[in-house]
Parts: structure tokens; C-alpha cells; sequence
């Protein structure tokens, strides 16, 4: 293999690899990315078992050939290199001599038909849709997906297609960490040819890639086999493994209906949180809040700490006055990763008791809210 190839080119392929490749499992080649040259192409390739990641850059190829090498290691010498051309050359070893300038490296490699197969997109029904709605709603549900290892089944965000009275089709996506539950709704067209009606479970690990991969184009398609969640921008491909664990039957969490509806504004609300959480800690992280007709009282109590206590204006939208006040308790996070997201002027917090969960809601898009399990007080 012999060829040369500009070096940003070079290191935006290698960059792409570098949230899939496994550097702490017992299979050294999956810390590697698969460099394969030919016509014109070099073809950068990783995987994990679970995420795959394919690209097609250009280079002038003199002589094709295809090695391993590892990811990390080769992302960082390239990032550090002087000059705008790198001159790569394969060895029989599978090793690469790498020469830019007086500048000389070799880096060993490990053989090529080594590497795990990169799953194809073959005859599957790809359906276009816009990055920009796809990343809104990954950024809108990822921070309520579990982290914990043993709640598997939890461990990522949930896909469904829905479709309304009308007959148009969306895509759902819901996610929950068993304290939390988010869920976001926005029009899919075409979804007709995207059949997830079932519903699939894509893992924590794999919508981050899918987010970064949004982040740098326009559309994408989507495809779906048994197995696995098919993405295609231009000449970069995607393909997440579907966790096979079923996910809870959420639409038992959501209520049917709220008591009370009090409205307010996002950033005042936000703000306030925030300033409460830099105080809390691992074993005091609870916010009081004294709901009225006209106010909400947040305050907290941090023995190893403090305590606080500021007063917001609201507006009781639907609920009978002379029941309140009200105190309901939270875990501060769980409301400030939800307010950090939303878009909208005015949030609703929708409650039924101080004993049952609360859904905060976008003013103005239903079709947006998480659900947040109060604290013992």
C-alpha cells in the first residue's frame, strides 16, 4: 500500500473512529480503525461489535493495500504533524511508514483480514429525513437514559413510530432511568417505509454516534435490518447494534390527566435550580418546593452546607386555589437537565399530589415532557 492523502482529510476519518473503537476490551484489534486504499479511495473503517463506523476519503493512490492501526495513537501524531500532505506506505508486516517533510514515523499495525466484518447496506428501505429534527430529539431524551449497568433494559432511548387520527406518522422517542421518564414526538415523512412501528432500542453508547454524525450533515437516511439501525450521510455509514432487552411499557407511567397546571418561566426557574444544586451534594441533593396560586417557594437544607431558600412568581393555570400551598420534593438534576433543553419561554409543571409524579412540559409542545418521580421529604 502506497499513497498520499491530505492530512486533515486524514485525521477527520480518524476522528470519526475514535468514540467507536473499544480501547479497554480483550480484543486488541477493536482499538484499531481498518485502513483500506484503493481507485482513488481510502476507506477508514472501526467497530466495536455493537456500533460500526465506515468513510470514504480521497487520496491518490499508488499502490492499494489495506492494514490496521490504532486509533487513539494514530489520531494524536496526526493532529501534531506539520504540513498540509502525509505520505503513507504499507509494509509487509502490516506496519505504516509515515513521511511529512523530514518528519518520519512507523507505527505498527495488525493485519487487515484480522478486522471484524463492517455489517452493508444492502437491500434495506433507507427513508431521508433531517438531521437537525433527529438531533433535537437525541439531545431532548439522552440525559434521562440510565447509567447503570444493570438496568441493561434502560440503557438507551427507545424509537417508535406513532401515527395520529389524521393518519400522519411520527417518530417517538422515549427514554428512563426508572426515576425519570422523557419522551419527544416530532413528524417523520416517508416513515411509512421506516418499520419500527414495534419499536427499537437504540443503546446509549450508539445515539451518541448517531448525534455526532447529525452534527456534521444536512440528512441522513435511515434503514433497519433484525439487527441493526442503518445510517447514510453522503459516503459515511453507521451502523448500531438494537439492544434485544424489552423496554418498559412506558404509556402505564405517563397520567391521564393533572389536577393542577402552574406555569412558569424557564430561565428564572432554571437559574434558580442551578444556584440550589452548586450546594447539594451526593447524599443532600433534594429542592423543596411550596407551590401557591401566585408563587413557588424553592429552599433547601444541606447540613455539610447550607441552606436556602428563593421565591419565584407563577401562575396557577388549572386547580382549585384553596388547596394550596403545596410542598413536593425533587431531585434539583432532574429538573434542570430537562430546562436546559427546552426552547420555550414558559414550562408547565403538571401535578396531581405531592405523593405522584409530576410532568414538566413545554409550553406550547405537548409533544415534549418528562416525567419526574418526587422525593421522600
Amino acid at each position: 500500500m502506497r499513497l498520499t492523502m491530505e492530512r486533515e482529510t486524514l485525521l477527520k476519518g480518524v476522528s470519526r473512529t475514535l468514540g467507536v473503537v473499544d480501547r479497554r476490551g480483550t480484543m486488541p484489534i477493536l482499538s484499531h480503525f481498518l485502513l483500506d486504499a484503493a481507485d482513488g479511495v481510502v476507506t477508514i473503517s472501526a467497530t466495536d461489535l455493537e456500533v460500526s463506523f465506515q468513510g470514504q476519503y480521497p487520496a491518490m493512490v499508488e499502490e492499494p493495500g489495506s492494514l490496521t492501526l490504532p486509533a487513539h495513537y494514530v489520531h494524536n501524531l496526526i493532529k501534531e504533524l506539520p504540513g498540509a500532505t502525509l505520505n503513507l506506505e504499507g509494509t509487509e508486516k502490516s506496519n505504516l511508514q509515515l513521511t511529512v517533510g523530514e518528519s518520519r514515523y512507523q507505527l505498527l499495525g495488525l493485519p487487515a483480514d484480522q478486522y471484524p466484518a463492517i455489517p452493508q447496506i444492502t437491500d434495506q428501505t433507507m427513508v431521508e429525513v433531517e438531521c437537525r429534527v433527529l438531533r433535537e430529539m437525541i439531545d431532548k431524551t439522552i440525559f434521562s437514559v440510565s447509567v447503570d449497568d444493570l438496568q441493561y433494559h434502560l440503557s438507551g432511548i427507545f424509537w417508535e413510530r406513532t401515527q395520529n387520527d389524521e393518519g400522519a406518522y411520527f417518530l417517538r422517542m422515549v427514554s428512563t432511568d426508572g426515576h425519570r421518564l422523557t419522551l419527544i414526538e416530532r413528524p417523520l415523512p416517508e416513515s411509512e417505509h421506516f418499520g419500527i412501528e414495534e419499536g427499537i432500542l437504540i443503546p446509549r453508547k450508539g445515539v451518541g454516534e448517531i448525534s455526532r454524525l447529525l452534527g456534521e450533515e444536512e440528512k441522513v437516511s435511515l434503514g433497519l435490518t433484525k439487527q441493526s439501525l442503518a445510517l447514510k450521510a453522503d459516503s459515511k455509514y453507521l451502523f448500531i447494534r438494537l439492544l434485544e432487552k424489552k423496554f418498559p411499557e412506558y404509556r402505564r407511567i405517563i397520567p391521564d390527566s393533572s389536577t393542577f397546571h402552574f406555569v412558569v418561566n424557564r430561565r428564572e426557574f432554571r437559574d434558580t435550580l442551578h444556584r440550589i444544586s452548586m450546594l447539594s451534594t451526593e447524599r443532600f441533593r433534594g429542592v423543596i418546593m411550596k407551590l401557591g396560586a401566585d408563587e413557588l417557594e424553592a429552599s433547601f437544607s444541606n447540613p455539610e452546607v447550607g441552606e436556602g431558600r428563593e421565591v419565584l412568581p407563577l401562575k396557577l393555570e388549572k386547580g382549585d386555589p384553596e388547596a394550596l400551598p403545596m410542598e413536593i420534593g425533587f431531585n434539583a438534576r432532574y429538573l434542570l437537565e430537562p430546562l436546559n433543553v427546552i426552547d420555550a419561554d414558559e414550562v408547565v409543571l403538571e401535578i396531581n399530589d405531592r405523593d405522584r409524579p409530576c410532568r414538566l412540559v413545554s409550553k406550547g409542545d405537548p409533544a415534549y415532557f418528562t416525567i419526574i418521580m418526587p422525593m421522600s421529604l
